[in-house]
C-alpha cells in the first residue's frame, strides 16, 4: 500500500501536463489563423491598391488619347468638312491608331490601342422624333429605317418600338411599345421617353435581343438634337455618303439602287464627295430635307487600354461643330 501511494498522486499532474500540452497547440494554431488572416488581408489590400493605381493609370491614358483625337480634328486642313482622303493629304484623323506599348525604358506595362470614326456615317435613330416644339414621328426618317430595317431582316415591330423609346407620349406607335411591355418584366422598368444618347441603349428597348443589336450596331448612331451641327432650323442629322455603307445610302431613298448605292461608295472612297452637288442621282427630298451631305461634325472615339490585369474601355462623342472648338458630348467608361 505503501508502494502504490506515490503513483496516485503523480497520476494528476501529468494530466495537467496533457491539458497544457494542448493548450499550448490551440494557442499556435490560432495565432497562425491570425498570421495567416492578417497576410491574406494585407495581400488583398496591396492587390487592389494596385488594381486601383492601374485602373487610374489607363484612364488617365485614355484621356491622353482623346486629347490627342481632338488635336487631330483641331489641325485638320479643311475643319468644316470630312472628305475620305488619304493620311497625305491632311486626314490624319480617319488612320486607325496602331496598339502602343505603355511602359518605361524595357518595362513593359501595357498597351493601348483605339480608333474615330465618323458618327455621320449611320443613320441616327433620333432622327426617328422630331424635337420640340412640334414633335411627333419624322415619316421620312421612319421610312429610312423601315427599309434598312427589310434590308438587315430586323422585325419590323422593333422600329415602332424604337420611336415609342424616344417619344414623350404612353400611347403605342403603330405596333410599339410603351410602359406595360417594360412593367411587367421581371426587372420591371420604364422607357427613356427621350432621345438616345448612346446606341448600346437599344439593348434596353423591347424586343432587341444580343442578335438584333449585333447586326444593327454598324449601322446606327445616336446625336441628340443640338449637337453635332443641328439646332438653328436643322432637325436632322445628315449621313456623310463619303463614309456611309452602301445598305445605309440605300436606306435614304427607295429609289436608290443597290448598285447605285455600291458606286457612290467606291466613288467617295478613290476620289471623296466634295460637294452634295456632285452626287448625280441623289433623290432631292434627300438633299433638301438634309438627311445627306458630305460633311460630318461629330465624331466617336472609342479606346481601349490594358495595363497589368486591369482593362478599361472609353467612348467619347467628340462635336466639332461647337463655337469653343472640339467638345466632348458623351464620356463613358466600360460601354462598347
Amino acid at each position: 500500500m505503501i508502494n502504490k501511494l506515490p503513483h496516485r498522486i503523480a497520476a494528476p499532474q501529468r494530466k495537467q501536463r496533457g491539458v497544457a500540452l494542448v493548450t499550448a497547440i490551440l494557442l499556435v494554431a490560432l495565432a497562425t489563423a491570425i498570421a495567416a488572416k492578417l497576410s491574406w488581408d494585407s495581400h488583398l489590400s496591396m492587390r487592389r491598391t494596385e488594381t486601383l493605381l492601374a485602373q487610374e493609370q489607363a484612364r488617365l491614358f485614355a484621356l491622353g488619347a482623346e486629347a490627342v483625337a481632338i488635336e487631330a480634328l483641331l489641325d485638320d486642313n479643311n475643319p468644316n468638312a470630312d472628305f475620305y482622303i488619304s493620311p497625305a493629304d491632311g486626314e490624319d484623323w480617319a488612320v486607325p491608331i496602331e496598339p502602343v506599348t505603355i511602359g518605361i525604358d524595357d518595362l513593359v506595362l501595357g498597351e493601348m490601342k483605339g480608333w474615330l470614326e465618323d458618327a455621320h456615317s449611320r443613320l441616327n435613330l433620333n432622327n426617328l422624333v422630331k424635337p420640340a416644339p412640334g414633335g411627333g414621328p419624322d415619316q421620312i426618317a421612319i421610312d429610312q429605317f423601315d427599309r434598312l430595317f427589310a434590308d438587315l431582316k430586323i422585325d419590323r415591330r422593333i422600329l415602332d418600338n424604337i420611336v415609342d423609346w424616344i417619344d414623350d407620349d404612353t400611347v403605342p406607335y403603330q405596333f410599339g411599345a410603351e410602359d406595360g411591355s417594360y412593367t411587367s418584366l421581371e426587372v420591371p422598368f420604364r422607357p427613356a421617353n427621350n432621345y438616345f444618347l448612346s446606341a448600346s441603349e437599344l439593348r434596353a428597348v423591347h424586343e432587341v435581343d444580343e442578335d438584333v443589336y449585333a447586326v444593327l450596331k454598324d449601322y446606327v448612331t445616336a446625336l441628340p438634337p443640338g449637337w453635332c451641327g443641328t439646332g438653328a432650323g436643322i432637325s436632322v442629322t445628315a449621313v456623310n455618303l463619303n463614309f456611309a455603307s452602301a445598305p445605309v445610302i440605300q436606306a435614304l431613298d427607295p429609289s436608290i439602287t443597290e448598285s447605285q448605292a455600291e458606286v457612290w461608295t467606291e466613288e467617295a472612297e478613290n476620289t471623296a464627295f466634295l460637294s452634295i452637288s456632285e452626287i448625280g442621282g441623289l433623290p432631292e427630298n434627300v438633299k433638301a430635307g438634309g438627311y445627306a451631305d458630305v460633311k460630318s461634325s461629330c465624331f466617336e472615339l472609342r479606346v481601349l487600354v490594358n495595363i497589368g490585369s486591369s482593362v478599361l474601355s472609353m467612348y467619347s462623342l467628340l462635336d466639332r461643330s461647337a463655337s469653343s472648338g472640339v467638345v466632348t458630348r458623351i464620356r463613358s467608361y466600360g460601354i462598347e
